[in-house]
């Protein structure tokens, strides 16, 4: 079977064209991901802006191109965080029945699953208990799980996009910007990270934009196959929220590449650095997967 799995982020959207069956995903025809910012002003707004809504549309245009070129036996789009807050998010729906790209929200109790089963694929963690952080632009997801059985899930509302617009004013950043988001973010993890430490976290794997663009700068380049599994140690992490703390967003995108993801990149940095040193671990194991292959898996599998 053939299938669509469509991942609807608050900055991110990411299209996963893939094969397979019961057993899981057995060939990927094509990845394609393109920076959207639908969640542009909703959390001062409470809606989706006009020209975010163009911009999905563009998007999901290309996407569904690429799909019909495959000829698909099944399309699903999962939307979170932007699409749960704006309350014209029918807005969003529309635009998908129109191409004939099901949308649907992803339920609270499958995010956890979907997400973690994603961003595990391919990587060693059956006998290992595990920490899948998914920093998104809306929220961030923590799951802990060992093998394949779900210890724990949770969103925390601390995005990349929602952090950036609700702290930072001017890049440079301000060290009261700095220090008021760092606290935030703080002051989330605390609310679950006792949580998490019920059971001994051997690895965090890191999935999104963040870490995959954080790994391409380390690398020369973004290489699939090297940013997969690759070990990203917090002094790295340390080393970048400063560099992009320190920087205007013009040059994080000529010095690093970093496109739509430049003005947010040092919130969310900032996020993946406070839950290692919250774990006291030395680092994280980056996974290019996440959420798409969680719903390519769910469909491929039913």
């Amino acid at each position: 079977m053939k299938v669509a799995a469509l991942d609807l982020g608050t900055n991110t959207f990411l299209c996963l064209i893939a094969e397979g069956g019961e057993k899981g995903i057995t060939q990927v025809h094509a990845d394609l991901v393109k920076v959207v910012r639908l969640g542009q002003g909703v959390d001062k707004t409470g809606a989706f802006h006009p020209d975010a809504l163009v911009r999905a549309r563009e998007c999901l245009s290309e996407f569904k191109q690429e799909i019909d070129k495959h000829n698909v036996d099944v399309i699903l789009a999962m939307a979170t965080s932007a699409a749960r807050d704006a309350k014209n998010g029918g807005e969003l729906f529309k635009i998908g029945a129109d191409l004939g790209i099901p949308i649907e929200i992803i339920p609270g109790e499958d995010e956890a699953r979907i997400t973690y089963q994603g961003a595990t694929a391919g990587l060693n963690h059956q006998n290992r208990t595990s920490l899948v952080i998914d920093v998104g632009g809306g929220s961030t997801e923590l799951i802990s799980g060992r093998g394949d059985q779900i210890l724990f899930g949770e969103s925390l509302n601390i995005g990349a996009v929602r952090l950036t617009e609700k702290f930072i004013s001017t890049q440079p950043v301000l060290a009261s910007e700095k220090a008021a988001l760092q606290e935030h973010i703080e002051k989330e993890i605390k609310s679950v990270i006792a949580e998490i430490k019920k059971e001994k976290i051997d690895q965090i794997i890191a999935v999104a934009g963040t870490p995959t663009s954080l790994v391409a700068i380390e690398i020369g380049g973004f290489d699939e196959k090297k940013v997969d599994g690759y070990f990203l140690p917090k002094e790295r992490l340390d080393y970048w929220v400063n560099e992009f703390a320190n920087t205007t967003v013009e040059e994080k995108k000529s010095k690093y590449q970093l496109g739509g993801r430049a003005d947010i990149i040092f919130a969310g940095t900032s996020i993946l650095l406070a839950v290692i040193n919250s774990l006291n671990l030395p680092g994280m194991v980056v996974s290019t997967k996440g959420v798409r292959y969680g719903v390519a898996l769910e469909m491929l599998r039913k």
